[in-house]
């Protein structure tokens, strides 16, 4: 079944027809969410909240838009809505440069290597927090959920070049802060070896 046959059923009555479209959406809304805030079971909490707002707001959906486009604009809402009611951001952001001051002064050198894979996806995460919202937002939902310029316009509502834009100023910004924690290290690991 479609997504708009399941919204029809469930709008004729059938209402346990839209545990179809949370099985077939909850992963992916789950992971966006974690991705903004970069707390699982937050994430989680706030999908819920989604899926009722979803369910409440199925009438005003037009059928002949995408439901995918939807459903994630929803979303996008609700987690920057928690994003600004909770600070997240700045929180995040604060607690991060204080992990990177303590670095800077450790007796012994790090322990890892941005070389490893793991490694480097955890550092990819933390400087996701960094970002702008909208340079997050734009990169999250092309990288990470794989949507299409238009797929990402009709969630944000922002241009294509403006979605372009913010895509590269982000891929711009991480490149750029992850090479200079790099050298920082190897500054680091340098000077101990002399």
């Amino acid at each position: 079944m479609t997504d708009d046959e399941i919204i029809s059923a469930v709008l004729a009555g059938r209402r346990q027809d839209f545990e179809i479209l949370i099985r077939r959406y909850s992963g992916k809304i789950i992971h966006f969410i974690t991705r903004m805030t970069q707390d699982r079971d937050e994430a989680q909490s706030i999908a819920q909240e989604v899926f009722l707002k979803v369910f409440q707001n199925l009438p005003y959906y037009r059928k002949e838009n995408n439901f995918s486009a939807f459903i994630f604009k929803i979303a996008k809402n609700m987690t920057l809505n928690w994003l600004n009611r909770e600070k997240r951001t700045v929180f995040f952001s604060r607690l991060l440069q204080r992990e990177l001051d303590k670095a800077h002064f450790r007796q012994e050198p790090p322990r890892y290597s941005l070389h490893d894979p793991n490694e480097r996806e955890i550092e990819i995460t933390r400087n996701l927090l960094l970002l702008p919202e909208e340079q997050r937002l734009a990169l999250i939902l092309k990288v990470y959920l794989e949507f299409s310029y238009k797929q990402i316009r009709e969630i944000t509502g922002w241009s294509i070049p403006k979605i372009e834009t913010l895509i590269s100023r982000a891929k711009s910004r991480l490149k750029k802060n992850i090479g200079l924690q790099e050298r920082s290290r190897e500054f680091v690991l340098n000077a101990r070896k002399k």
